[in-house]
């Protein structure tokens, strides 16, 4: 009897919990896709700037991140991956994702971010982020990664994860060096100091930005450029003036003029005045061709 009682209580707090939670499951399940949603597709070298603006992204094939190239993902931009697509990082990425605008890569299925979707996502849907030995310096701020095979691998340590979130990944969810991270449901945050880096005998100028010396050389010789080009203008240009006075006052037909002055003299004040004036346009010419150059410098 004692055995009969103990299966009536089990069957009934069965029969409980199929009444509260069967429901609502059911009506996931049976949940009708949402309405369809524009996506900007994407595939191959990614831009320097990934826009969240402009997303969703639709991911058609690998992505990358070239090498020598820094790559900046801005907070609140989304990946929805194919089958058999991910990203390969051979420079450097930066993912500026916050708490409240975090940057998700997931799969297309994904009805938190795709809610047309028909299909429903599951781990090994898309293949993860591959970042390669190279891709030194690599950063990711409140990222979520989700329904991926293997999250992120790494063959550098010298990355930097802030508020990483992964789940449903199929294989693994972190994995530097060959070593498995266990990042549990929360977000997990792993970053190497420069004091790492210099016991390890990395030199720290690696982990800056790759583009920094090319940013610099266009920066610098471009400003030197635009003062160069500036002083030669301002300078040309009040020669300039002088001359065309010069040239004026030969010009005159004043007797005084007409005797202390020969035609000579009135063909090298016109020299003299056209000379100043092409210094003048081209210094003024070079001036923005340096403003160019240090404008450009702000693009990468």
């Amino acid at each position: 009897m004692g055995n009969i009682t103990v299966c009536r209580h089990a069957l009934c707090a069965g029969l409980t919990l199929m009444i509260a939670f069967g429901p609502a499951r059911a009506k996931r399940s049976q949940e009708e896709p949402g309405p369809e949603m524009q996506f900007e597709t994407l595939a191959g070298p990614l831009p320097r700037i990934v826009e969240a603006a402009k997303g969703p992204y639709l991911v058609v094939a690998d992505l990358e991140v070239p090498a020598g190239r820094m790559v900046t993902i801005e907070a609140g931009t989304v990946f929805l991956f194919k089958n058999f697509t991910g990203l390969h990082v051979q420079g450097r990425l930066v993912a500026q994702g916050t708490t409240s605008r975090p940057v998700v890569f997931t799969s297309e299925f994904d009805r938190d971010y795709n809610p047309a979707s028909t299909m429903y996502p599951n781990p090994y849907d898309w293949n993860g982020i591959y970042i390669h030995g190279n891709a030194i310096g690599s950063t990711l701020e409140h990222c979520k990664l989700f329904f991926s095979v293997y999250g992120i691998i790494s063959e550098t340590k010298f990355i930097k994860i802030v508020g990483g979130v992964f789940a449903n990944n199929g294989k693994t969810n972190l994995v530097i060096e060959g070593e498995e991270h266990l990042v549990a449901d929360g977000p997990y945050t792993y970053e190497l100091s420069l004091k790492d880096a210099t016991v390890d005998g990395v030199p720290i100028k690696i982990l800056k930005d790759p583009a920094a010396p090319k940013r610099n050389t266009f920066r610098f010789a471009g400003l030197g450029v635009l003062l160069g080009g500036a002083g030669l203008g301002v300078y040309s240009t009040l020669q300039w003036r002088d001359s065309q006075d010069r040239l004026e006052d030969l010009s005159s037909e004043d007797f005084d003029n007409l005797v202390n002055n020969t035609s000579e003299d009135w063909e090298q004040a016109q020299s003299d005045r056209n000379r100043n004036r092409i210094l003048t346009f081209a210094g003024y010419g070079l001036g923005v061709i340096g403003a160019m150059g240090v404008g450009w410098s702000f693009t990468f």
